[in-house]
C-alpha cells in the first residue's frame, strides 16, 4: 500500500474513532448535530476491518512500484499501451485490481512499465458486445499502476487507480503485437456556480422588473389559471411579470432555452442588471442547449419541498448532513434540508433576469451538495465534506459506486462535471430496487446496501483465473439459491468464506460470504454482481 493509500485510510479510521468518542459522550441515543455535521450511530458490534478489502489483501505480497505521476497536461496526445476491458467502466480514482494473463494484455503492462514519457500508466478503454461483435468506447481512463508481482505461472498481478479521462484518436498493435493507442487527454471543464452578482445579499421587493418568483408558485397547484391566454412568445410586459411564464415552462409549454432568451433584452441600463443574460448562458451558443421540455421540467427537489425554517434553529450546512428516518419520508433529512436551503434563496434580492433555481440547475457545488447528501441517506459512510468541495470528484466517486448498467456508467464517463451530476441526481431519485438482469426479480432494495471496504459499497475484486467483478455487498437479499460448500481460499473478504450464489432463473448472481472465525461481525452478507444487475428504477 503506497503512502497515500495509507494515509486515506488512516485518516477514515480517525474520523470514525473522532464519531464513535463524540457518541459516547452524548447520553442520548438520538443524532445530534456536533461540530457542523451529524453524528452517525456506529453499526452495532461491528468488527470487520474494511481496509482489508480495499487494500485487496486476498492478492498476496504485491510490490508497491513508487510512481505516483503527476497527471499528464490536458489537451495533450500521448501514446499509451491500453487495455481493452469487457464489462468494465473505470473512472478516475477508482481502484482497478487485474491478474493478466494473456500475452497482449502482459505485453502491454511490461510497456507501460518500461516508457519513458509516461511510465507505469495504461489506457484502459471499456468494449461492449453485441449480436456477437465488440465495440469499444470512445473515451477511457488512464490507470497507473501503484502495485506490481509477477509470479511463477507467468500470470502479472496488478492494482492500478484510475487517473484521467482520455478520448482515443487512433488504436493499432505494434511490432511486438503489443495493442497501443494515440489519446487526448480531455480537459476537465470548471464546475459553473452561480454568478456572486446575480443575487443580493438583503431581500427584494418582487417586482416586474427584478423577475423575482413569488413563493406561490412552489404552492399553487394550478398558479396560471389567469394568464392562460398570454401568447407563448410573448415579453414581460404582456404577463405582467415572469411568474406567468416560468409556470407555463413548468407545466410543459415551451423549454428552458425559450424561456431564458424571451426575458433578455439589450438595454444594458437596467440599475440592477436584471436583464442581462446569465454569464454561462454567454458562453455557449443557444443550439447547444438542451431543448426538450421533459429533461429540462426535471427542476430540483427544493422546488417541491415546503420552505419552514427548521424549528431547532439548525443551519443549512449542519441540516444537510442529517440522517434519515422513516418518519421524514423518502428522502428524510436531505428533504427537509433542501427546503431550509430553499428558503436562503428565496429571501435574497434578485438582481438577474431569472429565478435562483434556473441557476442552480447547473450550480456544481450546488448540485454535488444534492448527489453527496442522497448518496449519504442510502449509504453509511464518513463525511464527504471534501469531496463536496470537489464536484468533479464527487461526480466520479458516486458513478463508479452505483450499481449501473455499462452503457450507462460509460454515459457518465463522458459527460462533463455539471451535466454528470444532474445525471447521477436523476439515477438516485429513482434507484430503489435491485433486480436481477436476466428475469428481472427483486433482490434487495438500496436500503440493503453494506460498506464492507474503505472504498465504498460497490468495488472491483479479481478472481484467481483473472475475472474482474465488480461486486455490491448486500446486507440482505432474496430468491437466492446457493450452490457448493463454502470455500476460504482466495476470499476478498478475510475471515469470510464464499459460495456461490444464484438466481431463481439459474443466473449467476454472486455470493453468499459467512463468517469462517468466531466473534466476526456481521456474521453473512451478500456479494452481488454488478454486471447481473438490471437498470435501477422504481417498481413498474
Amino acid at each position: 500500500m503506497t503512502d497515500n493509500e495509507r494515509h486515506q485510510v488512516e485518516q477514515i479510521e480517525a474520523l470514525e474513532m473522532e464519531e464513535l468518542e463524540e457518541e459516547e459522550e452524548e447520553e442520548d441515543n438520538d443524532s445530534h448535530i456536533r461540530h457542523g455535521r451529524i453524528a452517525r450511530a456506529p453499526r452495532p458490534g461491528f468488527t470487520f476491518d474494511t481496509s482489508l478489502a480495499s487494500r485487496h489483501v486476498y492478492l498476496g505480497d504485491v510490490d508497491d512500484t513508487g510512481h505516483i505521476r503527476a497527471f499528464l497536461e490536458e489537451g495533450s496526445v500521448v501514446r499509451l499501451p491500453i487495455l481493452y476491458l469487457e464489462g468494465i467502466v473505470l473512472f478516475p480514482e477508482a481502484t482497478l485490481p487485474l491478474k493478466v494473463v494473456r500475452r497482449r494484455c502482459k505485453a502491454a503492462v511490461v510497456t507501460a512499465i518500461s516508457q519513458d514519457h509516461a511510465p507505469y500508466t495504461l489506457a484502459v478503454l471499456h468494449v461492449g458486445r453485441k449480436d456477437n461483435a465488440v465495440y469499444p468506447a470512445l473515451v477511457g481512463t488512464t490507470a497507473e499502476i501503484r502495485q506490481l508481482r509477477h509470479s511463477l505461472d507467468g500470470s502479472i498481478t496488478v492494482v492500478a487507480r484510475g487517473r484521467q479521462r482520455f478520448r482515443v484518436q487512433d488504436a493499432w498493435s505494434d511490432d511486438n503485437d503489443t495493442p497501443c493507442c494515440l489519446v487526448k487527454i480531455l480537459e476537465e471543464t470548471r464546475p459553473l456556480q452561480v454568478p456572486r452578482d446575480a443575487f443580493s445579499a438583503k431581500a427584494a421587493v418582487p417586482s416586474r422588473e427584478s423577475g423575482k418568483v413569488p413563493r406561490a408558485i412552489h404552492e399553487s397547484p394550478d398558479p396560471v389559471e389567469d394568464d392562460d391566454e398570454v401568447p407563448l412568445d410573448a415579453g414581460p410586459e404582456a404577463s405582467g411579470d415572469i411568474r406567468s411564464q416560468v409556470t407555463r415552462f413548468l407545466n410543459g409549454q415551451g423549454t428552458l432555452t425559450h424561456l431564458l432568451l424571451q426575458f433578455h433584452h439589450d438595454d444594458s441600463d437596467e440599475e440592477d442588471g436584471s436583464m442581462v443574460l446569465p454569464r454561462w448562458l454567454r458562453r455557449r451558443n443557444v443550439e447547444d442547449l438542451d431543448t426538450s421540455p421533459s429533461v429540462e421540467r426535471n427542476l430540483p427537489a427544493t422546488s417541491s419541498q415546503p420552505v419552514n425554517q427548521n424549528q431547532a434553529g439548525e443551519s443549512s450546512e449542519n441540516a444537510m448532513t442529517r440522517k434519515w428516518s422513516r418518519s421524514d419520508g423518502e428522502w428524510g433529512g436531505a428533504s427537509k434540508a433542501w427546503a431550509r436551503d430553499e428558503a436562503k434563496w428565496i429571501s435574497r434580492g434578485q438582481r438577474a433576469a431569472w429565478p435562483h433555481w434556473v441557476y442552480r440547475m447547473y450550480d456544481a457545488y450546488d448540485l454535488s451538495r444534492r448527489a453527496a447528501d442522497m448518496w449519504r441517506q442510502m449509504v453509511e459512510l464518513p463525511s464527504m465534506d471534501e469531496l463536496v468541495g470537489n464536484p468533479g470528484l464527487l461526480s466520479f466517486f458516486i458513478a463508479s459506486k452505483m450499481p449501473l448498467p455499462d452503457e450507462t456508467r460509460q454515459e457518465l464517463l463522458e459527460l462533463d462535471v455539471v451535466y454528470r451530476l444532474r445525471r447521477e441526481v436523476q439515477l438516485l431519485e429513482s434507484m430503489d430496487l435491485i433486480r436481477c438482469k436476466s428475469c428481472k426479480a427483486t433482490i434487495a432494495r438500496r436500503s440493503d446496501m453494506l460498506v464492507m471496504s474503505a472504498d465504498g459499497p460497490m468495488n472491483a475484486f479479481v478472481n484467481e483465473h483473472g475475472y474482474v467483478h465488480e461486486t455490491l455487498t448486500l446486507r440482505k437479499a432474496q430468491g437466492l439459491n446457493l450452490r457448493g460448500r463454502p470455500e476460504t481460499q482466495h476470499s476478498w473478504f478475510p475471515g469470510y468464506a464464499w459460495t456461490i450464489a444464484n438466481c431463481v432463473c439459474d443466473a449467476h448472481m454472486g455470493w453468499r460470504f459467512t463468517a469462517a472465525k468466531s466473534g466476526m461481525n456481521p456474521k453473512g452478507f451478500w456479494g452481488i454482481r454488478r454486471s447481473q444487475i438490471a437498470g435501477t428504477g422504481p417498481e413498474q
